[in-house]
Order: C-alpha cells, then structure tokens, then sequence
C-alpha cells in the first residue's frame, strides 16, 4: 500500500516537472506599428482607416522573434512584433516572451520584467519633462518623498526605490501612434509616450525593436485595458498568416491549454494533500483512516486524466 502510494508520488512529480518545462518554452509557437513582417508589407495587404478595437488572435515565435498576432475587424490580422531575439526563433523562451504568454494565461508574477510599479514610474519620467496641470501634479506628489531639491530620475535607485508613487492605472492602449491611456488617482487623466529615455530608464532588457510594444501589450494585458488602432495600419489574411508564422497558436489554443493544466496541477495539489494524510494515519496507527483515505488515492491512481506531454 505504501509502496503505490510512493510510486504514484513520484510519477505526478516526474509529470509535474515535464509540465514546468512545457510551460517554460510555452506554446510551438504565444510593437511598434510600423515594424511589420515583410510579407505584411507586400501583395494583399489591407489598411484600415478609423478607430477598432483590436483582439487577440495568437501568438507565434519566428526567425525574428516573438510576435503577438491581433485581429483588426473586418480587416485581417495584425503581426505586432515583441522581440528580436534568436531565443524565441523556435519556441518562446525570452524573459519578455514568457511573461506575455504568462499574462495570456492570467499569471501575472510582477517579477523584474513587469515590476508592479512600473506604469507609476513611467508615468513620474514623463512628468518630468512635460509642465501640464497633472505632470506638475505628479512631480508635486513624488517630491514630498525625495531629498530636496532632487529629481526622481536623477536619484539613486536606493531613492527611488522608496519614493511615495502616484497610483496610475491604465485605460487603454492607442497603438497608431502609440501611447498609453492612463489615469492617476486624485489627479486626473494623461496619455503616456513611451520614449526611447523612458524605456531605457525601466526596461530589464532594453530593445529598439520590441520594448516599446512589449511594455504596451504587456500592461493592457495586466490591466485588461482594450487596445485600439486609429488610421492607417496594414492586415495580412488568413493565407498569409499561416506562410509567415507556420508556429502560429491561437488565442483559443492557448486559454483552453491553461484551464486544463490548471485543472491538473489543482488535482495534483490534491493528490499530495491526500497522501499526506495518508501517512500521518499510518504513523498513527489509524488503520480505518488509512483505508478510506486509500480509497481516494486509488481514485489517482492511474493518473490517466492528468495532461501528458503528447497533449
């Protein structure tokens, strides 16, 4: 009886291990506006003159990168690149790659990619170059807690690290041009630019070709904030999604993969539960305990309803 106990232990730990990696590389495949794949640029491509709602198509990885995929309605499909690394050529393995496909899931770990704070720091940068009624709000609400005299941008990280942030959340997301709609709490609202000084200042990776479209559809991702085109933007159809990214995953395929790894790792949770129960009964001598809490762990036994890496 303990033996099967402790074999069936350690094939959910093997099987739990082969699902961390999975996930690590995440799918076969989960911006600058202007940075388009070649072929979005050539024959059949589409523009789209008015404000629409954008929503999300997919994902893939490529030879030059990771690129979240968005339906333009009506329209097509629109290729946002979010790196340019060869670490995602063949599946997604960049830091910024896999907090996308994590936010996509409805993790968000708040780690040193996507720190908590980071739209509020952004949004005190900007205030610093800019004299408007709510910049000159912000600045006046972050200067309460810094040195006199000092700036938030050229202060020591020590500093700034227990700087009093104004609370931003964000509204929306512009993407042509790009700028982040925001609002501070007490304040008011303000659009925020993402600049080239700006994302260097709180980027963990800083990239010209991804860190401005990463930061923005990582934040509407955190804050559920809709993203929307205004003018000119150029589609790409369904034929030509699929010769340019073979890797594509679709948005469907991605939130179905996540309920059920979810539903396994909660039963698994459960499994564990249970067979800690089970060997404080035996260390108890509980031998009717130990009976019925064996009867739920052959329950799980067989394990064959946890995902395998075939699925």
């Amino acid at each position: 009886m303990i033996t099967r106990t402790t074999h069936n232990l350690f094939r959910f730990s093997l099987w739990i291990s082969c699902w961390m990696f999975v996930l690590g590389w995440a799918p076969t495949a989960p911006h600058k506006p202007s940075r388009m794949p070649l072929s979005a640029r050539n024959r059949g491509s589409e523009t789209t003159s008015v404000v629409k709602r954008l929503s999300l198509a997919g994902v893939s990885v490529s030879p030059q990168g990771f690129w979240v995929i968005y339906s333009v309605p009506e329209e097509g499909f629109w290729p946002v690149q979010i790196t340019s690394t060869e670490e995602d050529a063949s599946a997604a393995t960049s830091p910024e790659a896999l907090t996308i496909l994590q936010l996509i899931s409805g993790v968000d770990m708040a780690g040193a990619i996507l720190p908590p704070d980071i739209l509020a720091r952004m949004s005190v940068l900007q205030s610093e170059q800019r004299d408007d009624f709510v910049s000159r709000s912000i600045i006046t609400y972050v200067k309460d807690s810094l040195p006199k005299g000092a700036n938030y941008s050229e202060s020591h990280p020590w500093f700034q690290s227990r700087v009093r942030l104004p609370q931003v959340t964000l509204d929306g997301v512009q993407m042509n041009p790009l700028s982040l709609e925001c609002v501070s709490r007490g304040i008011g609202q303000f659009s925020l630019t993402l600049t080239e000084d700006i994302l260097k200042a709180v980027c963990f990776n800083y990239d010209e070709v991804g860190s401005e479209t990463f930061m923005a559809v990582a934040l509407a991702l955190r804050y559920k904030a809709p993203i929307q085109v205004t003018g000119e933007v150029e589609t790409i159809d369904q034929e030509e999604l699929s010769k340019t990214f073979p890797l594509f995953k679709s948005a469907d395929n991605l939130f179905e993969s996540s309920k059920r790894v979810t539903k396994s790792i909660e039963r698994g949770f459960e499994y564990y539960k249970l067979s800690g129960a089970f060997r404080i009964a035996m260390e108890r001598g509980d031998q009717v305990a130990a009976e019925r809490i064996q009867e739920k762990l052959d329950e799980f036994d067989s394990l064959d309803d946890l995902l395998t890496l075939d699925d």
